[in-house]
This record gives C-alpha cells, structure tokens and sequence, in this order.
C-alpha cells in the first residue's frame, strides 16, 4: 500500500571484525559511554539514582554483549558512577564480573558496558546499582558457536506509543529459550502530541512527550525515555539482546539520504543537523556499539553468525545512500488525458541509476553473502527495513463492494485519491523496495551470485506478509521474506473500512494479484517468531488480540515452514 496511506502520513562500511574490536572506553563516551570492564572507570558508585527505564543487552558475539540502563541521580546533575555486576545464575550466587562506569548529562546519563570473555551460547544474567539503589535484572546471551540447538528469533517493528498498549512486547518477554530480538526500525515515533493516532492516545493515555514534533537532541531524547518507561518494552529488552537497526521514523517521516518529505528545512533547520542529532539519542539509548570516532554514524552495518545455522546480515537503507523517493504526482498524461502508467514506469521507477543502500554498501553487502556461505552458514538472514516483495495493487474499486467505496470516494482526500489509482495496478508503496525495482535486481543479483540461502526479515508496512521472492526477469526463486505486522502503529487498510469481511476481500485479493505474496494480514498486531535449523526455517506469526486495553489475548495465525528458497508450506 502506499507509503501515505499505510501509516496515515498525511501529516568505506565497517567489518563485524572490526566492530569486535571496538573499546567502548575510547572515543566513545561523548556518544553513550560504552565501556570494557578492563576500563571502567574506577569508584564505588556511592550515589543513589534512579532506574525507572529498565535494563537491556544487544550487539552479542559469540564472547561479549554490550549490556544498557540509564541512571539519573537524585539529587544534583553531575557526573556519577554506576556499579555492574555479571552472573550466570538469576540469583547472582555467583559474580562472574564486576566494574563500574561513568555517566553524566552529557550522555543523558544512559551507561553501556561492553561485557568480554564471556562463553559462546550461554545465558548470563546481570544488573546494575547506584548507591543503595538497585536496577531490574536482566537475562542476555551469547552467539552460539555450534548447532547445538536451532535459532530462536522474535522480529518486531513499528511501534507508535499513542496507538496502543505494548501488549506484543509482553508476548516477546515469554518466548523461552530465545536468543534475540531483530527489530527492524520505528522504534519511536517523531510525531508531535494529537497527531498520528493521537485520539487513541488520549484516550489511553498514551501522549507523546515533548508535545511538539522532535527536531533537537533534547527532543529525541525526551522521546526514548518515554518509551523506555513503558514496562512491557522494559519486559522484552531484560528478555533477550535486541539486534537493532533504524527505519525513517527514528529520524523523520519518509527518510532519505538528503532529507525527509516529514522534515521542512525552512522550519525545522538543516537535515544534518536533526539527523545527527536522531542518531547520537539513538545510540545512546539503545544497547549497541557505537560507531567508531571516524566513522559516520548513519552507516551501520553488522553480521552476526549463529553457529553455523545462520548469518542476520544487518543492512540501512535510510540514510546511507538512498535517493529520494519518485512520488505517483510525477506521471505525466498521455493525449487522452489518462496516467501514462509506462512511461512511469520505464523512465522514472525504473531507472537504473536509483538507489536504496548506494555503491559502497551493495559492495559491502555482496561480499557479506558470499563470505557468510563461504564460513558454512546455511542460512542468511538479512535485517531489512522496508518490505521487498514485489506487491501491486488489485483494482479495489471493482473488486469491494460499493457500500465501502462510496463512502471513501465521497469523503475525498488521500483515500479517494489511492482508491481511484489502485486501478492503474502500479506498485503499493514508492517507499519501499517496490519503489527501487533497479536496486532491488541488485539485491537478488548478489544473493544468487553467492548462492545464498536468503531471508529477508521486514518491517515498516505495518501488516503481515509471506513471500516468496521472485527474480523479475526469469521468476525463478530467489529467498524468502517474512514481514511482521506492527506492534502498535495502524495498519493503512484500516482507514477505509474495518469490518472482518473487508479484511478477508482486501487479503485475498493482494495474494491473487501478486506472486510474491502467498500469505497476508492487512488487520492485526503483533511480532513474527522464527526458529532455524539446518535443514528448514519456521515463521510463526504472532498477533495480539487487542492493543487498547491491557487485557489481551496471544495467538499464532500463521505458521509457515520452508527449505532454502522455498516454497513455503504450513507447519
């Protein structure tokens, strides 16, 4: 579906070797305070504070895990010392390491300690103290480094505080055994307070904080920490290390590598600047590595190896090298005065020399494919933002009935607009790899070319897919795709009608207009659970009964299995 009407918008790469040598303790705390203990600064971390927005691990290797909080000093603003301990055990019966860290408003008191020396595939459990104060704990875990037991992931995206409870990240904290969290992008949203689902907001009491649009570094900040306070995202970061990367609203609406169409230059200041901002309270918030001193922070790529079941290949597709998205505003007219739909297509998406992750990356990337099948990883997992699947739309004039679209057409606007365009059978969305079909060959050029056993992991549409994925030319396989429906953010569909039948037409009629896609749910919330092995991957599709009452109930929808390459079946 189109980026607009989706999300109610109207309105040089480092290696992972590299990134194992990072030491957090230089040149890095004037980001987030990533230290070793080797480093940690020295001091008996005397001074009470506060930890109300929990604890959380991420970035694991198969013998470290960077391990979060934030502690705020009760009285005075200065600088302050953090004691960590790490224990295999949940009861610290036994203390495996120990230290302290430094923090101060400099970094918004948020503290990052890069644990070392820790064993491949192993829980471990840890928590911090100030003063006589002490954190939650929390459980973490490294990267395995054999077979021993198959890969337990949650994917999850796409989480608007106003729009609902958490109740999806609840159900992530009790998944057993589980290794990681990949979250995809959307973590926060950049919407001022009354905007975006702010009705439901009100309504729930779920109001964005600061009021305004967030624009400056206190802005960003102000907004993690509001999300941080909420218990069921504090529920799934203790749960397991979060593997993370930024989609547009971490930044600004519709992102790219120049700007944003949610970002006005003439108002709101420079691009860079607000960017650089969004990913300085990023880093600091989230548990992760920073950036090397003479990197650029937007660059972030990561390849994270499972034993040798699976490689998550972590890709941005923000604000590296994308170009600006092509809008359906710029077909031109044929003489009888309707759309020229091919030119459209031949001249403006389809122009080779458009973008989704620039040169340097795509290089990057083909070399981590074919490096990872080289290693023996059966599978290669790619940490995506948006969905890739090539998905067109049915002509919903014709195909629902008139009592729906009379209704929408009379009430004008945006809604009538894609309604009367989706008869064209152009692409859903110009914001996701649909709109990039030149980068996207690319993409699957490099996968085939290594010999990958490719799944792609995406977020950003807000409702459920299982794909297939397709070479344009020849149509013969490429990988798989699993999207994960939202969390929390409203699902474009909805904004027509949201009646159970006008779900099963809308559902039905994507699948059969589109080869890629062989499942869909366009209505429901909630996260997809996957567990690999050797020989298959499983998508178990997670959907929460309802996300404006903390009542819910959790159930699995869908429950797909495949072989490398497919096709898929249910389990």
């Amino acid at each position: 579906m189109d980026e607009k009407l989706s999300s109610n918008r109207m309105t040089g790469l480092t290696r992972r070797d590299a990134l194992r040598r990072i030491s957090g303790a230089t040149g890095l705390a004037a980001l987030a305070g990533c230290q070793t203990p080797g480093s940690a600064a020295s001091g008996s971390a005397s001074q009470d504070a506060k930890f109300g927005w929990g604890v959380a691990s991420g970035d694991p290797t198969r013998t470290s895990v960077v391990i979060w909080t934030r502690a705020v000093p009760l009285q005075g603003s200065a600088a302050m010392e953090v004691a960590y301990q790490v224990s295999d055990t949940p009861g610290f019966e036994r203390v495996l390491q120990s230290g302290t860290a430094r923090t101060s408003a400099q970094r918004d008191y948020t503290v990052k300690v890069d644990v070392q020396g820790l064993k491949p595939g192993q829980v471990y459990y840890y928590r911090f103290r100030a003063g006589k104060t002490h954190s939650t704990i929390g459980r973490m875990k490294t990267l395995p480094a054999d077979n021993t037991h198959p890969v337990n992931l949650a994917l999850a995206s796409c989480a608007n505080y106003p729009s609902g409870f958490y109740n999806a990240y609840r159900e992530i904290s009790r998944i057993e055994n589980l290794d990681a969290v990949i979250h995809v992008g959307d973590y926060i949203y950049e919407h001022a307070a009354g905007e975006y689902d702010g009705a439901v907001g009100e309504h729930i009491g779920r109001v964005h904080l600061p009021a305004n649009e967030i624009v400056t570094l206190q802005d960003y900040r102000t907004r993690l920490a509001q999300y941080r306070e909420d218990e069921d995202l504090q529920a799934a970061h203790a749960h397991a290390p979060f593997i993370t990367v930024w989609d547009d609203h971490e930044t600004a609406n519709n992102s790219w590598q120049q700007g944003a169409s949610g970002h006005d230059p003439e108002t709101e200041g420079a691009w860079r600047a607000r960017r650089d901002a969004a990913l300085q309270a990023y880093f600091e918030w989230l548990p992760m590595r920073d950036p090397q001193p003479d990197a650029p922070r937007e660059r972030l790529n990561r390849v994270y190896d499972f034993g040798s079941i699976a490689s998550v290949i972590v890709i941005e597709t923000r604000l590296t090298g994308r170009d600006q998205q092509v809008s359906y505003d710029d077909m031109t007219l044929k003489a009888d005065g309707t759309p020229d739909v091919a030119a459209f297509e031949r001249d403006i998406l389809n122009d080779s020399s458009r973008s989704m992750m620039g040169k340097p990356q795509e290089a990057w990337f083909a070399d981590a494919l074919k490096t990872s099948r080289q290693r023996g990883m059966q599978w290669q997992v790619i940490a995506n933002q948006t969905v890739m699947a090539g998905m067109r739309t049915p002509d919903f004039k014709t195909i629902l009935p008139k009592e729906i679209v009379e209704p929408a057409m009379q009430r004008g606007g945006y809604v009538a607009g894609w309604l009367e365009r989706s008869s064209l059978g152009l692409p859903a969305g110009l914001d996701s790899w649909d709109g990039y079909p030149a980068a996207r060959k690319r993409f699957y050029d490099a996968a085939l070319q290594a010999e990958a056993n490719l799944v792609v992991l995406s977020g950003d549409s807000h409702m459920f897919w299982a794909n297939e994925l397709h070479y344009p030319e020849d149509g013969r396989p490429v990988g798989l795709e699993f999207a994960t429906g939202s969390i929390t953010s409203p699902g474009g569909y909805g904004y027509i009608n949201d009646t159970a039948e006008y779900y099963d037409t809308v559902e039905a009629a994507v699948v059969a207009k589109n080869e890629d896609v062989k499942y869909a749910n366009v209505r429901d919330h909630g996260f997809v659970h996957l567990i690999l092995d050797e020989d298959t991957v499983r998508a178990r599709y997670m959907k929460v009964s309802t996300i404006v009452d903390r009542e819910y109930e959790a159930s699995c929808f869908l429950d797909v299995t495949a072989a490398p390459k497919g096709p898929l079946t249910k389990a």
